[in-house]
Parts: C-alpha cells; structure tokens; sequence
C-alpha cells in the first residue's frame, strides 16, 4: 500500500492514444506521473555500464541517476518490460555492475527473457544464450547489490 511520489513510463507505441494511457487515472496520481512517448535507448552495454552524463538522451539510466538519491527517504521501485531484451538486459546488467546506480534502486522486476526448454513465448531465437541459470545469477549479482530482484518469463 505503498503510494508512489512519482513514476516515470515510458510507451513507444503510437497506436495507443493518450486516452488510451491514462485512462481513469486520478488527478492526484496522474500530476505524479511522468510519461514519456518514445522509446527507452541505452546505446551498447559499455555506455549504458558508463557514468552519469554519457548516457544517450532517451536513456532511462540517465533520469534514474537524475532523480534517485541513495538513501532510505527515497524507496525506488524499478519495472522492467520492454519488450527488447537487448535494452532490457543492458538496463539490468548496468544496475548489478555498477554499485553508484545499485544504490539508487530498491527493488526491480523484470520480464527476462530467455531460453526455457525450446518454449516458445514469442521471442526471437536471439534469447538462447540465457537460461534460466543465467537469470538466477544476475537476481543473485543484483541482490548482493542490496537491490531485491525479480524475475518473470
């Protein structure tokens, strides 16, 4: 029963009107909420791995380390779902190598895609080098960052 300060979305699809987004969100909430139509770009694993500043202009990295502070009054809580694994893994691996932005996150979800005895869940086939012990490492890298971890598939 947590209620947020504020929330940063982002929704690249132009398909989906404004409408649509916010639906019957109330006035209180919706003054709280940054949206952002357009889609989150982290560029190669070393810029999103890099400091505060080489981050492209769309990057959410960027705004977390923007507007997160370190500590306890600040309860960041990260949603990661993309649907572009390439991002969302690169969002993620920069949260577990680098302990400055680790300490900006309290608790992170996150739809990782990856390998699963040849389901198939819609993925490309780009996804067949993670496995499921590949995702319970990096929950295992992020959480001895102090961060609490989550995944679905």
């Amino acid at each position: 029963c947590l209620e947020p300060d504020e929330v940063y979305a982002w929704e690249p699809n132009t398909r989906t009107s404004g409408h649509e987004w916010w639906g019957e969100l109330p006035g209180a909430i919706r003054a709280k909420v940054r949206f952002f139509n357009d889609f989150v770009v982290e560029g190669e694993i070393e810029q999103a791995e890099g400091p505060k500043g080489t981050h492209p202009a769309a990057s959410f990295l960027e705004i977390l380390e923007t507007v997160a502070k370190a500590s306890p009054e600040d309860f960041v809580v990260v949603k990661v779902d993309i649907d572009t694994s390439a991002i969302e893994l690169a969002l993620v691996e920069a949260i577990a190598e680098r302990p400055e932005i680790a300490a900006l996150v309290d608790e992170l979800y996150f739809e990782y895609h990856f390998y699963f005895d040849g389901i198939d869940f819609g993925w490309s086939t780009s996804v067949k080098q993670d496995t499921v012990d590949t995702a319970l490492k990096l929950m295992q890298r992020l959480r001895h960052r102090g961060v609490r971890s989550h995944f679905w598939i």
